[in-house]
């Protein structure tokens, strides 16, 4: 499956035919027998036709032709799951017009059916983001489990365990001694080494893995691991050399869970884990408007350093309308990082007009 990609979301934000856009963002739950997406489908259709009856002759032909194929791509029985969300761009044309369309394993935040003159593309950047895959990584003191994670899915990728020949202490042969302590000195000392020694190959064990995850994770952005902290230390250590941010998503031993019972509790550390990132990107960007000089709030404020391409990274609530998809496009022109605000991280924006921003200068 073909995941929407920074790139895609780049090119459809300078996008604008003639007649404009139909963006679509449905969502497919596998738990909902009755179809309630064919309704927001229709409902979004009925909402794009009303809007164009006071348009003129020809945009008004176009949008009735462009909702009939909308309407005849999705006219069959399926439930649709997989996959759980559709995002889609048509050019509102009399004839066959240009469509792009991505099936995506998660299912949109704000599903939706608009009539616009450009595509909608924050809820598609969100997508973008959410779908974006992550290393994981179970851990033991012996054993290593290495999965990716992507767009609500596992896929296995090496399983690397110690062997250690032999686990048993073995006493080496010495000659008598008349000194019975002293040879429970040498017994104590020998089993101190050879715990030692197992200790270190443990040790390398998990930095050697944590290398060898690198080279089979190149190209993603984080890798999250399960198991006891100091086993988490080492395996980082051998990420070291990479660029990939380490988190630690749990303590638990999830060793030997099969990977179908592995993707929710995945999903929801996975989840928490950008919340909380978020999170802490919007605190720092309204405290530096308040007491620095790299950050502004408000939409006045935000919309003239966007417009000036001086805007780092950008934060916004994607429900305060229009102006979220002018400031998202602005930002993409300008190159600069975006954060689609959502609950709780969004509720920290409300006092800001829902969005903020750290500035290059």
């Amino acid at each position: 499956m073909a995941h929407p990609t920074l790139a895609d979301a780049r090119e459809l934000s300078d996008w604008r035919p003639p007649l404009g856009v139909i963006s679509v963002y449905l969502g497919f739950d596998p738990a909902d027998r009755g179809g309630a997406w064919r309704s927001e489908l229709r409902s979004g259709v009925d909402a794009a036709l009303g809007l164009a009856e006071g348009a003129e002759h020809e945009r008004k032909i176009a949008v009735r032709e462009t909702a009939r194929r909308l309407l005849e791509r999705f006219d069959d029985d399926e439930l649709r799951p997989p996959p759980r969300g559709e995002a889609g761009f048509l050019e509102v044309s009399r004839r066959e017009g240009q469509e792009r369309w991505w099936g995506v394993g998660v299912m949109p935040v704000l599903p939706a059916v608009v009539l616009t003159d450009q595509p909608v593309v924050a809820e598609l950047l969100d997508l973008c983001r959410r779908c974006e895959g992550s290393g994981v990584a179970l851990l033991s003191t012996e054993r290593v489990r290495l999965l990716r994670f992507a767009a609500g899915d596992l896929e296995e990728v090496a399983d690397w365990e110690l062997t250690i020949f032999s686990r048993d202490w073995r006493e080496r042969k010495a000659q008598s001694t008349p000194n019975p302590a002293r040879t429970q000195g040498i017994s104590s000392s020998g089993r101190d080494q050879y715990g030692e020694r197992l200790e270190h190959n443990r040790q390398r064990f998990l930095a050697e893995c944590g290398r060898l995850a690198g080279e089979r994770l190149r190209g993603l952005g984080e890798v999250v691991t399960f198991g006891p902290r100091p086993e988490a230390e080492a395996f980082w250590k051998g990420l070291g050399s990479t660029s990939m941010r380490t988190e630690l998503g749990g303590e638990a031993d999830l060793i030997s869970i099969p990977k179908g019972e592995l993707i929710d509790e995945v999903s929801a550390v996975t989840a928490r884990l950008r919340a909380e990132r978020d999170r802490d990107f919007v605190e720092v960007a309204l405290e530096e408007a308040l007491g620095g000089s790299r950050g502004a709030t408000g939409l006045q404020e935000t919309t003239e350093a966007v417009g000036e391409g001086r805007v780092e990274h950008l934060a916004l609530d994607p429900t305060i309308g229009s102006s979220a998809e002018a400031l998202v496009r602005g930002a993409l022109a300008g190159s600069a990082e975006i954060t689609i605000a959502r609950d709780g991280v969004a509720e920290l924006l409300a006092p800001a007009e829902g969005v903020a921003a750290i500035l290059r200068y």
